[in-house]
């Protein structure tokens, strides 16, 4: 699973960082589904985590973010059949320090990006134990990736160009 962000993405994110610290992560909600006893399945199996929803709000001087994850693993047969599927939200709540109110950008690109990473072990340990409860053996998640995202390149500006000029030619030179 990755996290992509822009470098000013980033910067956004580090602006909240540095006014902020954890006050806790809970489980927020979960659901999860198994096959039936006596399924049969083909392996190898595949788990596919999904990032679901993310969201966040401003209580006082808390900044909360929900951060939601599904995970459904699946056997190699044709079509494939879906072992189990979990979903599970996490609210991770952060002290605001200074009376610091942070902007869309800051609030969104900590959603995305540090909110998810802080939530990331509590999830990892949740499907641990709910696998467990369902009678399936853990499987391994991919690492949580930060990988930088390249700025949108800029839309190419098309200049009209006035005609030339003895005036235009002179100061034109004198530039170069």
């Amino acid at each position: 699973m990755n996290i992509t962000q822009t470098q000013e993405q980033i910067d956004a994110l580090r602006a909240l960082q540095d006014h902020c610290e954890m006050d806790g992560i809970t489980l927020q909600k979960c659901t999860a589904t198994r096959a039936k006893a006596g399924t049969v399945f083909k392996e190898p199996f595949s788990v596919k985590p999904v990032l679901s929803n993310i969201s966040s709000s401003i209580q006082g001087q808390q900044f909360v973010v929900e951060v939601e994850f599904e995970y459904a693993v699946w056997d190699s047969s044709e079509p494939p059949e879906r072992l189990f599927l979990v979903d599970c939200g996490f609210e991770v709540a952060y002290r605001l320090r200074d009376s610091y109110t942070p902007n869309e950008a800051e609030k969104s690109a900590f959603s995305r990006g540090t909110a998810v990473f802080n939530c990331w072990p509590y999830a990892r340990e949740f499907l641990r134990d709910i696998t467990a409860r369902l009678g399936h053996q853990t499987p391994a998640l991919p690492l949580l990736r930060i990988i930088p995202k390249k700025a949108e390149p800029a839309a190419p500006v098309h200049q009209v160009k006035a005609p030339a000029t003895k005036g235009a030619l002179a100061s034109h030179n004198e530039d170069v």
